[in-house]
């Protein structure tokens, strides 16, 4: 009895994490259980649990936690705690409850169990969570409440589209882009087909001039599509619409306002970080957010990417192969940080106009029968290996470096 109490020098912790309770289940290395408690997401409860860890690394017990997430409240609580976090792909984890029961049931009782045994026998396929500097976790949740705030912009401007087109069109025909300041102050004074019948010239004028300060011939362009008579709509519709066109440009104005601000405070945050001088060779990396964000993603841990192939793997950069016999499938990569795709993505397009080389690897794949989004999708693959060689290194992009790569490489294959 005394040799197996030596022996057991490390419990296997699962936790199913939720936003008020936290399930957790604990094995010793035989995968016999420990026990089994339910913490609340509670000064309380995480003191309680927290006394609990200290005792057992009191007994000189090293602790292994298995996780669903790589960040959150409970995860900075576990690392707080000297605990070695290593989060689940809650994919991963669906595919191993098909180990311990054969019926599709599940509760949080047993997810724990599931993590704690998954951890015990397979953390050699696991990799430990290493977080983040504070400066680099704050960066990132910039950027990716920046992204956040962007897309619901977009969801706000179809909104108002849609409203639109149910009762008053002549915005959309006036104004190509609704988040325009010009075009949200239209919206605000003039919300119904009425008002706009209401405007003379005399207004227009003051409003498009003197408020907005455009030119003599913009100012005639658009009044002539102001002033196009406009199809007769219910007033019942009409008041309804107006209504709720009312809220939704209240809620775009604060929400350009504060994506603005966003984007000012991330770029002079990354200016303070010494990634910013390496990046200003890159298309687009004196100025704007998709650099930043990319490289938000990357974060400060040296240990994040194995290799280039990784992060393009991560990034969605490339596809999937399925190989088995004669069988061979390529298929796109659905499973990957979606934030550092749309931002490769987008390097890549900026790139287009800005590097000749990235203009040809572009062109030659659109030449082979390959789709715009495939193109960008394979040249983004060619940015990011350049862009892993810079954070793994720390040296700026060389465009004259990068052009002799590629030549030396060319007369390597024709030798």
């Amino acid at each position: 009895m005394e040799e197996e109490e030596e022996r057991v020098k490390r419990y296997y912790v699962g936790v199913d994490w939720a936003d008020e309770f936290h399930q957790v289940w604990v094995n010793d290395p035989t995968g016999k259980k420990v026990t089994e408690m339910t913490v609340e997401q509670s000064v309380k409860g995480l003191s309680e649990f927290g006394r609990w860890l200290h005792e057992c690394q009191a007994e000189g017990i090293e602790l292994w936690a298995a996780i669903e997430k790589p960040h959150g409240r409970i995860v900075d609580f576990l690392l707080d705690h000297g605990v070695v976090v290593y989060p689940v792909n809650p994919k991963a984890l669906d595919r191993v409850r098909d180990r311990f029961r054969m019926s599709r049931s599940k509760s949080d009782s047993f997810d724990a169990y599931v993590l704690a045994e998954f951890l015990r026998t397979d953390h050699a396929h696991l990799r430990a969570l290493e977080p983040n500097s504070a400066q680099a976790q704050e960066f990132k949740m910039l950027t990716r409440d920046h992204h956040r705030l962007v897309r619901h912009k977009t969801r706000l401007i179809n909104q108002i589209e849609v409203t639109l087109k149910e009762y008053y069109p002549r915005p959309l025909e006036v104004f190509g882009d609704l988040e325009a300041k010009i075009a949200l102050d239209f919206l605000t004074q003039y919300p119904t087909p009425r008002s706009v019948s209401e405007l003379t010239r005399r207004k227009w004028n003051r409003f498009a001039k003197r408020e907005h300060r455009l030119g003599e011939q913009r100012c005639k362009e658009l009044w002539e599509k102001v002033s196009q008579p406009q199809l007769a709509i219910p007033e019942h519709v009409v008041r309804a619409k107006a209504q709720l066109l009312r809220v939704l440009v209240v809620q775009l104005k604060a929400l350009v306002e504060a994506i603005e601000s966003y984007s000012e405070k991330i770029q002079s945050f990354f200016a303070s970080m010494p990634a910013a001088k390496l990046v200003q060779t890159l298309p687009g990396g004196k100025t704007g957010t998709i650099i930043p964000m990319l490289w938000a993603e990357l974060g400060d841990v040296k240990s994040r990417w194995e290799s280039f192939r990784h992060l393009q793997a991560e990034a969605g950069g490339v596809p999937v192969t399925k190989a088995s016999g004669k069988s061979h499938v390529v298929q796109f990569r659905y499973a990957c940080n979606k934030l550092m795709r749309y931002a490769s993505y987008w390097l890549s397009f900026n790139s287009l106009n800005r590097c000749e080389w990235a203009n040809k690897y572009y062109r030659d794949h659109r030449a082979k029968g390959h789709r715009h989004p495939q193109a960008l999708r394979a040249l983004a693959a060619k940015w990011l290996k350049i862009i892993f060689i810079m954070w793994r290194d720390a040296k700026p992009y060389d465009e004259n470096y990068h052009l002799a790569n590629i030549t030396r490489q060319k007369i390597r294959q024709a030798a």
